[in-house]
């Protein structure tokens, strides 16, 4: 704590925070992340006269391993940058620099309710427009086409798949599954699409609901700067859904799942239906991005559990049983099993 408190006391003018206050009177909040993947700790700084943090302040858990802060500086950055005005509903890099032997990133800090599934169940229509509307002005404001990008398909759909067969044990199952992916996924790469500035995490805790009724998002570490259109959508709603159904066991969050995506009385329908008429995504494309939605973030949960290894080895018998286990891989395996039952 003292190491941000100092920071900012030292730097205070150059910048530019006079307006937040005096620094001498500032105090911090450490909040630690316990989820397995986690890779650095948050402080909040407050002022002395209200419990609403002024900004946000991060550091890396393990002095040097600072690539996710450079990842989450670097994707702000070139959001703010997509639009002459910014984004108010996402924060904006105040600094990020070296500071006695760590790395110290500080962002503005935004205001409103943590959108937490509580909120959520009182205020289900609300929550569902506000990330809507966010995703729709966005997404509409980073897209650039598909033809636009080097190697789009390449980097975001063929090497992580390929790396994550990789990492699998010889004749696992998933093996298999991950061909049939590659397989279905082929249809995406001569459609005109839109790539867009994806945060690829947008759930509790990373969603905030304001006062006006909008949605702001914050955690930026995961983001791809010119990634697949709709993934942000559907992991937002099943977390609705997930929220609305008090989920808590692995078939909980499945029949959710199912509830909100599959067959015709699918309650998701019209908010995918304006998101790809907004987007112009074809409807041929939707299917396949689902499937890649709960692809793509498996391979991420293993990419982070990887990230302070010397080398990329075969999973061992704990992890694998640790993925199995995990509720994105049942969503991954019967979005796969049952694309047929999806209604765009």
């Amino acid at each position: 704590m003292n190491t941000v408190l100092n920071y900012l006391a030292q730097n205070w003018q150059r910048l530019a925070l006079e307006p937040l206050g005096e620094p001498a009177k500032l105090s911090c909040v450490l909040a630690t992340p316990r989820f397995r993947a986690s890779s650095h700790v948050i402080f909040f700084v407050l002022g002395q006269e209200s419990a609403e943090p002024l900004l946000v302040a991060k550091v890396p858990r393990l002095p040097g391993d600072h690539a996710r802060l450079d990842r989450e500086a670097s994707n702000l950055r070139v959001a703010q940058a997509a639009r002459v005005s910014g984004f108010d509903s996402i924060p904006r890099v105040i600094a990020y620099e070296e500071y006695h032997n760590h790395k110290l990133l500080i962002e503005t800090a935004l205001r409103g309710a943590p959108m937490k599934p509580a909120l959520v169940r009182r205020r289900p229509k609300q929550c569902v427009e506000a990330g809507l509307a966010w995703l729709l002005d966005f997404h509409s404001a980073t897209a650039r086409a598909n033809h636009e990008v080097r190697d789009w398909y390449a980097t975001l759909i063929e090497q992580p798949l390929r790396n994550f067969q990789s990492l699998l044990p010889p004749m696992a199952e998933e093996l298999g599954l991950l061909e049939e992916v590659l397989t279905l996924a082929e249809k995406l790469r001569e459609q005109p699409l839109p790539l867009v500035l994806a945060h690829e995490d947008l759930s509790h805790p990373n969603l905030l609901f304001s006062t006006e009724g909008q949605a702001h998002v914050v955690d930026w570490e995961l983001a791809e700067p010119d990634g697949l259109p709709a993934l942000d959508l559907f992991f937002f709603l099943t977390y609705i859904a997930f929220a609305r159904r008090r989920a808590h066991k692995n078939a909980e969050y499945l029949a959710a799942f199912q509830e909100a995506f599959f067959g015709a009385p699918a309650w998701t329908k019209n908010y995918l239906e304006r998101y790809a008429e907004r987007l112009r995504l074809p409807a041929a494309t939707l299917t396949p991005l689902f499937v890649l939605c709960w692809t793509r973030y498996l391979i991420g949960l293993i990419a982070r559990l990887h990230d302070h290894r010397e080398t990329r080895v075969t999973l061992d018998h704990d992890t694998l049983k640790w993925l199995r286990g995990n509720r994105y891989y049942a969503l991954w395996r019967y979005a796969l099993a049952h694309q047929r039952e999806l209604c765009w």
